[in-house]
Protein backbone atom coordinates (compact mmCIF):
# COMPACT_ATOMS: atom_id res chain seq x y z
CA UNK A 1 0.00 0.00 0.00
CA UNK A 2 1.45 3.36 -0.98
CA UNK A 3 0.68 6.64 0.71
CA UNK A 4 -0.70 9.32 -1.54
CA UNK A 5 1.07 12.64 -1.29
CA UNK A 6 -1.14 15.65 -1.70
CA UNK A 7 0.42 18.65 -3.37
CA UNK A 8 0.54 21.73 -1.18
CA UNK A 9 -2.16 24.17 -2.25
CA UNK A 10 -1.29 27.62 -0.89
CA UNK A 11 -4.69 29.12 -1.63
CA UNK A 12 -6.55 26.26 0.00
CA UNK A 13 -4.17 26.30 2.96
CA UNK A 14 -4.81 30.02 3.46
CA UNK A 15 -8.58 29.53 3.16
CA UNK A 16 -8.58 26.73 5.73
CA UNK A 17 -6.39 28.75 8.08
CA UNK A 18 -8.68 31.79 7.80
CA UNK A 19 -11.68 29.64 8.68
CA UNK A 20 -9.91 27.98 11.60
CA UNK A 21 -8.51 31.17 13.09
CA UNK A 22 -11.85 32.98 12.70
CA UNK A 23 -13.47 30.13 14.60
CA UNK A 24 -10.84 30.43 17.31
CA UNK A 25 -11.39 34.21 17.51
CA UNK A 26 -15.15 33.70 17.94
CA UNK A 27 -14.90 30.77 20.34
CA UNK A 28 -11.85 31.15 22.57
CA UNK A 29 -12.62 33.01 25.80
CA UNK A 30 -10.89 36.41 26.01
CA UNK A 31 -9.36 35.52 29.37
CA UNK A 32 -8.65 31.88 28.49
CA UNK A 33 -5.20 30.35 29.06
CA UNK A 34 -3.02 30.90 26.00
CA UNK A 35 -0.72 27.90 26.50
CA UNK A 36 -3.04 25.25 25.01
CA UNK A 37 -3.78 27.52 22.08
CA UNK A 38 -0.06 28.18 21.57
CA UNK A 39 0.73 24.47 21.50
CA UNK A 40 -2.00 23.83 18.93
CA UNK A 41 -0.88 26.81 16.84
CA UNK A 42 2.72 25.55 16.87
CA UNK A 43 1.51 22.24 15.41
CA UNK A 44 -0.15 24.12 12.56
CA UNK A 45 3.05 26.01 11.79
CA UNK A 46 5.19 22.88 12.01
CA UNK A 47 2.94 20.97 9.61
CA UNK A 48 2.98 23.89 7.20
CA UNK A 49 6.76 24.10 7.33
CA UNK A 50 7.02 20.37 6.57
CA UNK A 51 4.53 20.65 3.73
CA UNK A 52 2.49 17.95 5.46
CA UNK A 53 -1.00 18.54 4.07
CA UNK A 54 -2.86 15.90 6.13
CA UNK A 55 -0.96 17.00 9.24
CA UNK A 56 -1.79 20.64 8.50
CA UNK A 57 -5.49 19.96 8.14
CA UNK A 58 -5.51 17.88 11.32
CA UNK A 59 -3.55 20.55 13.21
CA UNK A 60 -6.11 23.19 12.19
CA UNK A 61 -8.89 20.90 13.40
CA UNK A 62 -7.03 20.41 16.67
CA UNK A 63 -6.65 24.18 17.01
CA UNK A 64 -10.43 24.56 16.72
CA UNK A 65 -11.05 21.69 19.15
CA UNK A 66 -8.70 23.36 21.62
CA UNK A 67 -10.63 26.63 21.38
CA UNK A 68 -13.93 24.81 21.84
CA UNK A 69 -12.59 22.83 24.82
CA UNK A 70 -11.27 25.96 26.53
CA UNK A 71 -14.56 27.77 25.91
CA UNK A 72 -16.42 24.85 27.55
CA UNK A 73 -14.06 24.96 30.53
CA UNK A 74 -14.57 28.68 30.82
CA UNK A 75 -18.38 28.30 30.75
CA UNK A 76 -18.23 25.49 33.33
CA UNK A 77 -16.10 27.65 35.61
CA UNK A 78 -18.48 30.58 35.27
CA UNK A 79 -21.52 28.46 36.16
Amino acid sequence: MSATVQKWDREEAARLAREAYRYVARTFPPDGPLEPLGVADARVVEAEERGDWPGYVEALRDLMRTARREAARHRAGAA
